[in-house]
C-alpha cells in the first residue's frame, strides 16, 4: 500500500524525471504538480494511484463542466497520461489509464499585435533622464527587438550580452539556448542601462540578472507585464498589451518585412516551423502579392521573365 507521504515521493520523483529526460521550465514543472496534485485530492487517491477508465471520462466531464478553456483541459490531460505512463512503466498500477483519454479540439486563436507605430509610440514613453526610464527602455527595446518570452527576459544575465556583436544569448524553454541579434535601438538602449544604471548597482548585489527592481532583485512575471500596461496606457494603445503582443508583433513585423519562416522560428526560439506558422498571423493581401510576385507562371500572366 502506497501511503499518502509514498505517493507525494512518488510524484516528485516524477517531476525530478521530467526536469532531468526533457529539460521542462520551471513553469511546466510546477503546472504538471498541480494538475496531478488537483487530479489526486479530486478522486482522493489515498491507498495507490489505480484508478478506472471511468474515473478518467468523469475527470474530463468535470472539467468540461468548469467550462475551461480547451487548452487548458488538454494540458491537464496531457499531464496525467504522462505521469500514468511512468507509473505504469514502474509498475505502480496497472495500466495506462489516460492513453486513449481524448482532449477537446483546440481552436488555435491568433492574439492582437501592434503596429510598427504603436510599438514606436510604447518604446518612446519611458523617461530616459531617470534611472527606472533608461531601465525600462531597454527591457521594452529588447522585448521587441529580439521577440524574447517575458520568462527569458527576466532571467537574462549580464554575461549573456555580447555587446561587440550585437547578439545576446537567450536561455529558453527546456533550457535551450539559442544566440539572436537584438538590433541597433536595443543595443544602443541595453549599453545606456549597463553603463548608466546597471553597473552603479554591482556593490548592492551579487547578482548577474541583468534587469533588477527598485529592491535590486530579479523581476517576478507580474512586474514587467505592469510596467507594459503602464506604458501602453502612456502611450494612448486601447488594444490589451501583454508581453506576448511585444513578441507577436516582433514575430509580425519580420513576416510581413520579408523574413523567412525558417529565420524566425529560429529566432524565437520555437523547436517546430508548426508553432511559427501559428504563431505569426500574416496578412493574407501581403501573402497573395508575394505569390503574385514570385511564383513564374503569375510572373509570366503580368508580362515578367518566366
Amino acid at each position: 500500500m502506497q501511503t499518502a507521504l509514498n505517493k507525494n515521493i512518488i510524484i516528485e520523483q516524477y517531476l525530478q524525471y521530467q526536469d532531468l529526460e526533457r529539460g521542462l521550465s520551471a513553469n511546466s514543472l510546477a503546472a504538471y504538480r498541480r494538475d496531478i496534485l488537483e487530479f489526486k485530492k479530486l478522486f482522493k487517491l489515498n491507498d495507490n494511484f489505480n484508478i478506472t477508465h471511468r474515473k478518467v471520462n468523469e475527470y474530463i466531464q468535470y472539467l468540461t463542466g468548469l467550462n475551461r478553456k480547451p487548452a487548458s483541459i488538454a494540458r491537464k490531460l496531457s499531464s496525467l497520461k504522462n505521469f500514468y505512463k511512468y507509473l505504469s512503466e514502474k509498475d505502480l498500477v496497472k495500466e495506462k489509464y489516460f492513453a486513449f483519454a481524448r482532449a477537446p479540439k483546440i481552436s488555435r486563436y491568433h492574439p492582437d499585435y501592434l503596429t510598427v507605430d504603436e510599438i514606436q509610440k510604447i518604446i518612446n514613453s519611458p523617461d530616459i533622464k531617470t534611472d527606472i526610464g533608461i531601465r525600462d527602455s531597454a527591457m521594452l527595446e529588447l522585448l521587441y527587438g529580439a521577440g524574447m518570452r517575458i520568462s527569458e527576459l527576466i532571467n537574462l544575465k549580464m554575461s549573456a550580452v555580447y555587446d561587440e556583436i550585437g547578439f545576446i544569448k537567450i536561455v529558453g524553454k527546456g533550457n535551450k539556448e539559442r544566440l539572436v541579434p537584438y538590433g541597433s535601438y536595443a543595443r544602443k538602449a541595453v549599453e545606456r542601462y549597463l553603463t548608466g544604471v546597471r553597473e552603479r548597482k554591482r556593490s548592492l548585489t551579487e547578482s548577474d540578472v541583468l534587469f533588477l527592481s527598485s529592491r535590486n532583485r530579479r523581476f517576478s512575471r507580474t512586474g514587467v507585464w505592469k510596467i507594459i500596461k503602464k506604458y501602453a496606457l502612456m502611450a494612448g494603445i486601447s488594444k490589451d498589451v501583454t508581453p506576448h503582443t511585444l513578441r507577436h508583433s516582433f514575430a509580425t513585423h519580420m513576416i510581413e518585412g520579408g523574413a523567412d519562416l525558417r529565420v524566425v522560428q529560429e529566432l524565437l526560439g520555437h523547436s517546430s516551423i508548426t508553432t511559427t506558422q501559428i504563431y505569426t498571423q500574416v496578412d493574407k493581401e501581403y501573402l497573395l502579392s508575394i505569390h503574385r510576385e514570385y511564383h513564374p507562371r503569375e510572373r509570366k500572366l503580368r508580362g515578367g521573365k518566366g
